[in-house]
């Protein structure tokens, strides 16, 4: 009996571990419970060491440098580097904010509600249009104002000494957060980046082949590949920034990776059209080809992209970058060829060449990110127009944005406005909480499930708060006590947001437990405070919910036909005027990726409508 043997049971895959034979799937789950869990380890001890470090320096409120930690965690370095850059910008620029207003309007809260709704809906608005992290930055600086100013709205004198704070311990969370990704992650993001490149690139080959086959060779059709497809390569372009960020070798070519993103999509509205064509070609009785020229160009293409096809197989290293330039080469003669070989006095053979020119030159510039990933020249051709000239063009949801931006404005400007009628002491932290979510959640496909979920873990977080409070905090006069109540607890929470189906619950949990527990030093045990603090939590969780039912709801089959008309009036623009066709094509792509998530997220089923686009 030898360790790690493997085997097979039927059509399951089977490993041998020790001495009992467990099944793939299960190795599976197994293995994503160990990332899971190592990832909930080290988020917890840089957690605990930046409350450790916030109760040395003394800061007013430690506990938010372990919150900031345990929400700019990722289990992928470059995210980690990547949301701490965007989180330390929105601070500092919510907290100038803050001074702004507190300075305008400190003697009359109506006024400060208003100036801090019009910015909350700003931010969130302008969020909306904008990706990744950089969305959570933007947003992120409209909700700081709340964060800061609001604790201070009764004594205007001490709004530097919480602006200073509330800086420190996000500069705090962020250096230890970062500090343990550098220490115990590896660079995940590029390594992510150069297998799933691999990936598409060969699937995009083996698309390309079956378009240019005889289509009774194959029973397949590369419809559905493409559409696949289209979505990895605009994820790709998600994966290329947080690449740049982590590797001090990606970052040079940033660029030039996304123009080879760009050009993958080309190849797959490319390879849609040389399909057409070829497949209307006339044939002989026996499936051939009647036009023997264009035959043997189509057979030279063919063997072009298996060769291709092969060496993208290749392990990664010099010899492969070596082969992948020599091909790209050949793809440029070969697109040469058949350019020079164009007859205008025969057009389906005309039409037939130019598609597959097309589908070939646009293959060559996806190429030159893999070359660039091996280390191979910037311009492996004496021709290098496409990387001059192509961009990766992105859908700006205006509808979308309008809507979220007048929704925080609304929900912002009404939790302030129930605070100051009502007169209710602890009613700003009411609206502490229906500001951020009014922003963050915007963000969702179902802002008002996600809003339960919320309610869930801000409900697990005071029960637990409550039991740590009372029963298990008196029994220790330590931070190692400290630790050993707040670590197991930290580290289901992060677990929790992990698992998507428990996300939100996660998230709830491991932000307002220690929000409402408020460990400082010395610790304060006082219930009535507790309660006076989680009742306000709990109903402004619940006011969000609310929020997303009544205030301007989600609506995705709105957003779908929004994102149809646009893509038509794109279309006719580019048929009835001259349009700068620079980033058209990526720009058509994103489009149908978010139509096809706004799909599924209202349970649409228009098949019709995706083939169309």
């Amino acid at each position: 009996m030898r360790w790690g043997w493997s085997g097979r049971n039927g059509d399951k895959p089977m490993v041998l571990t020790g001495s009992v034979l467990v099944p793939g799937w299960l190795r599976a789950v197994t293995q994503g419970v160990a990332t899971h869990w190592a990832h909930a380890t080290r988020t917890v001890a840089a957690a605990l060491a930046a409350l450790w470090i916030a109760y040395s320096l003394q800061l007013e409120m430690p506990f938010s440098a372990a919150i900031t930690v345990m929400l700019v965690a990722h289990p992928v370095h470059g995210m980690v580097l990547s949301k701490s850059l965007n989180r330390l910008f929105g601070t500092l620029v919510g907290a100038l904010v803050s001074v702004l207003l507190m300075a305008l309007f400190a003697q009359t809260p109506e006024m400060f509600m208003l100036g801090l709704s019009l910015w909350m809906g700003a931010c969130t608005f302008a969020s909306t249009l904008l990706r990744n992290f950089q969305s959570y930055g933007t947003v992120l600086a409209g909700y700081t104002v709340v964060l800061i100013a609001l604790p201070g709205i009764e004594a205007p004198q001490t709004l530097f000494t919480l602006v200073a704070n509330r800086v420190s311990d996000v500069t705090v969370g962020i250096v230890c957060s970062g500090l343990v990704a550098a220490l115990f992650t590896s660079r995940s993001a590029e390594r992510a980046l150069r297998h799933k490149l691999k990936g598409v690139m060969l699937d995009l080959v083996d698309s390309v082949a079956r378009a240019l086959r005889d289509p009774r060779d194959d029973g397949r059709s590369p419809g559905a590949i493409r559409q696949r497809l289209g979505s990895e390569i605009v994820a790709l372009d998600s994966l290329v920034e947080f690449a740049a960020i982590e590797s001090a070798e990606i970052a040079p070519i940033r660029d030039r990776l996304r123009i080879s993103l760009a050009a993958m999509l080309g190849v797959i509205a490319a390879g849609a059209s040389a399909e057409e064509a070829v497949h209307r070609l006339p044939r002989d009785p026996s499936g051939r080809l009647a036009e023997p020229g264009l035959a043997r160009t189509i057979t030279d293409a063919l063997g072009l992209l298996g060769e291709l096809e092969t060496t993208l197989g290749h392990p990664p290293g010099p010899a492969r970058g070596k082969e992948l330039t020599a091909l790209e080469r050949r793809l440029h003669s070969l697109t040469a060829r058949i350019e020079a070989e164009l007859d205008p006095s025969r057009l389906a053979d005309l039409v037939t060449r130019d598609r597959l020119a097309e589908v070939l030159d646009e293959l060559r510039t996806a190429l030159m990110g893999m070359i660039l990933l091996e280390g191979g020249p910037a311009h492996p051709t004496e021709s290098p127009g496409p990387l001059r000239r192509r961009r990766f063009g992105q859908h700006l949801d205006w509808r979308s944005a309008t809507i979220n931006g007048a929704r925080a404005t609304l929900a912002t400007w009404i939790a302030g406005a129930v605070w100051i009628l009502t007169a209710w002491p602890y009613g700003w932290m009411m609206v502490m909480m229906v500001v951020p979510n009014a922003g963050l959640l915007a963000m969702r496909d179902h802002p008002e499930r996600d809003s339960v979920e919320f309610i869930k873990g801000c409900l697990l977080a005071a029960l637990l708060a409550w039991i740590s409070l009372l029963y298990l905090l008196p029994l220790f006069d330590s931070f190692a006590g400290l630790a050993l109540v707040l670590g197991p607890i930290l580290f289901c929470a992060v677990v929790l947001s992990v698992t998507p189906a428990t996300a939100f619950i996660g998230v709830g949990l491991m932000v307002f437990y220690l929000t409402l527990l408020t460990p400082t030093n010395p610790m304060v045990y006082n219930p009535s405070l507790f309660l006076n603090s989680a009742l306000p939590t709990l109903g402004g969780a619940v006011v969000s919910m609310l929020v997303y039912r009544i205030v301007l709801p989600n609506d995705q089959r709105g957003h779908v036909r929004a994102i149809v008309r646009v893509i038509r009036r794109d279309i006719l623009d580019l048929l009835t005027r001259e349009v700068t066709p620079d980033a058209w094509e990526t720009r058509m792509h994103d489009r149908m990726v978010r139509m096809i998530g706004r799909m599924r997220a209202a349970e649409m089923t228009h098949a019709e409508l995706i083939r169309g686009g």
